[in-house]
């Protein structure tokens, strides 16, 4: 009996030990100097489409290599073997076989095998999982233990580098998800990161920085696990409810009208790409050799490919429609997927309750601000690619979001309208119907946003906000608790402000100046210099936008940098543009409209022989039939 009471004791003995060993494990594991006892909750970046680094691996769990490079990416992973010389010969034949009957010579049937090859490691089945053994690269550290290479990308991604110089990065995290997997399983995945987190960090709650795509992982983090981990969230032009573009994509809605498609569609790509259209006009002359069949085969068939093998079976995408426009494309898409549908209805009943799982946040206590851009068309500035889609003039967005998405509710005219030409019900959350939340030019009203005092709208700010360090500046502000909501300092944080480009200064000529060696410069050009520097870095510290000081900053430090010599500088002034360039244009201008004036949307036979075709046809007919 003795033997086994001490056995007993014994026992306890080291369970006692191991359970003390157990604490000072867990106390070990705290990473930060403050041990959870400073002001500011550690940031978890919830980022966008483009910033989770995935990779392809075998079934023997090896990395899948591509001459001699682990296949992977941010965003596409792309079967560069697709371009095989099979299928270009293929491609070519149909073109030529296009271009000499003037038909549609297999052109969708080429341009959709080829896209799905291109797009086949990032399938999901007909349940919502992909096919591929692709992992997503996730840092289970923060900032400060990420490698020099990791931690420059990560700034390049999401520039936060002026919040991570405030609350340190050991208190900044950076979560990754896959962009075609299930934004409910994204947010359990979620869950163990914030735990960890407030394990390695010592503190009992976390904040987060939704950007994008991030907003529809948050939303399935609120619908599953509440807001008890939480002390604030920043939503940054957050997809909340979707964007129309992605509906309209899987509507199979396009703008293809005659004077869009043969005329604007391509030249605006290469405003956006060369800074002028000419090229775009010329293409536009060229395209009309093709049939307006081969052209609407080509289209089709790449379309058909990306939703085929990107879209329709990939929860994450259905995350990114519209709540309105879910039922009708499930119904369209879905009715005989059931497990994908049980997926994405898990989805859309999360999306339905946001709003109400966003008030019971802030009930408890949790800080929740967004911000957002405005005014913009589908397309408009960035990413033009995007003006195709039927929406595109329809929907006030920041160029990629709806607007009414990335606040959770603002009502926004759309192109060419006012506020005076939308139907809608005023002060829907505003508690105090006093406070004027209408913008300045009369197209923009906050007071049916979810948080109308917390929610702050960017006019005419294009969706890539990382551009704009007065946006960085404010969602900074309202981390540290300088700002509450838009009252709380309107002169330098109001709620409606403007877009302006700073980034190149941040990321290329500010550095460039810094690093300039200054032993041998004359006093004058140290003290020009320098002066520079300091004008750009106040620049960079703007509240509110101011366009032209922006651009006076950077010419200023242009200006010097070449004076000087610097490095990439010294040939600046020949950069200006040819005095051919604006002939080149009208001329390109000029035989683009014209070919769609004489030729309409199509080729010379579309235009010309087609009649005949049919008038011979009908000919037949009729003498058959007799």
């Amino acid at each position: 009996m003795k033997k086994i009471i001490k056995k007993v004791i014994a026992m306890a003995l080291c369970i006692s030990m191991l359970a003390s060993l157990g604490a000072v494990g867990a106390s070990a594991k705290v990473e930060t100097e403050c041990g959870g006892k400073c002001e500011y909750s550690p940031v978890i970046v919830l980022p966008g489409i483009n910033h989770s680094p995935t990779y392809l691996y075998d079934e023997n769990d090896e990395p899948f290599m591509y001459n001699g490079t682990h296949l992977g990416g941010t965003l596409l992973i792309l079967n560069e073997g697709a371009l095989s010389a099979f299928a270009i010969i293929k491609a070519v034949a149909s073109v030529l076989g296009t271009l000499g009957l003037q038909m549609n010579v297999g052109l969708d049937k080429v341009a959709y095998d080829l896209v799905c090859e291109l797009f086949k490691y990032q399938r999901c089945d007909e349940n919502g999982d992909h096919v591929e053994n692709l992992k997503t690269k996730r840092w289970n550290h923060s900032l400060e233990y990420m490698t020099q290479d990791d931690l420059d990308w990560t700034y390049r991604m999401v520039p936060m580098k002026a919040l991570v110089d405030e609350i340190g990065e050991d208190h900044v995290y950076f979560f990754t998800f896959n962009l075609v997997g299930d934004p409910m399983n994204s947010a359990d995945e979620l869950k163990e990161y914030v735990e960890m987190v407030k394990e390695q960090t010592g503190h009992d709650k976390v904040s987060f920085l939704p950007v994008s795509l991030g907003g529809t992982i948050l939303t399935a983090y609120l619908e599953k696990y509440g807001h008890d981990d939480l002390d604030q969230i920043v939503n940054a032009v957050a997809c909340l409810d979707g964007t129309d573009i992605v509906a309209d994509f899987m509507a199979r809605e396009w703008r293809l009208e005659d004077e869009y498609l043969y005329h604007q569609f391509i030249a605006n790509i290469f405003v956006e790409s060369e800074g002028k259209p000419t090229l775009g006009y010329l293409i536009n002359t060229l395209l009309h050799i093709f049939p307006r069949a081969g052209v609407d085969g080509l289209l089709s068939g790449a379309m058909s490919a990306i939703l085929d093998t990107l879209m329709i079976n990939c929860p994450q995408f259905w995350a990114m429609l519209p709540s309105y426009r879910y039922e009708a494309l499930a119904e369209r898409y879905l009715a005989d997927k059931p497990v994908l549908k049980a997926r994405t209805d898990a989805f859309q009943q999360a999306r339905l309750n946001l709003k109400q799982n966003i008030l019971d946040a802030v009930a408890d206590g949790v800080r929740v601000n967004s911000i957002a851009g405005a005014n913009l068309d589908f397309g408009e500035q960035m990413y033009t690619y995007f003006n195709i889609v039927a929406s595109a003039e329809k929907i006030n967005s920041d160029g990629i979001v709806n607007l009414n998405s990335t606040t959770l509710g603002a009502t926004g005219a759309a192109h060419g309208q006012t506020l005076a030409d939308v139907d809608y019900e005023k002060n829907t959350y505003c508690d105090d119907p006093t406070h004027n939340h209408v913008s300045p030019d009369n197209m923009v009203d906050v007071s049916t946003a979810v948080l109308p005092e917390n929610t702050w709208i960017f006019l005419d700010q294009h969706h890539e906000v990382g551009y704009n360090d007065v946006v960085l500046n404010l969602a900074k502000a309202i981390f540290l608790g300088e700002v509450t909501d838009v009252h709380s300092d309107p002169e330098n944080y109001p709620q409606y402000n403007y877009p302006c480009k700073t980034q190149s200064i941040r990321r290329w000529k500010l550095p460039d100046a810094k690093k300039v060696d200054q032993t041998n410069l004359s006093a004058e050009d140290k003290a020009e210099l320098n002066a520079a520097i300091a004008e750009a870095e106040a620049v960079l510290k703007m509240t509110v936008a101011d366009q032209k000081r922006v651009e006076a900053a950077e010419a200023r430090l242009i200006a010097i940098l070449h004076k000087v010599g610097a490095e990439g500088y010294e040939n600046i002034e020949t950069n200006e543009p040819s005095a051919l360039d604006p002939i080149l244009e009208k001329l390109t201008y000029a035989l683009s409209k014209g070919s769609l004036i004489i030729f309409g949307g199509g080729s010379p036979v579309d235009k010309f022989l087609e009649p005949v075709k049919t008038l011979v046809k009908t000919v037949f007919e009729i003498v058959f039939k007799k």
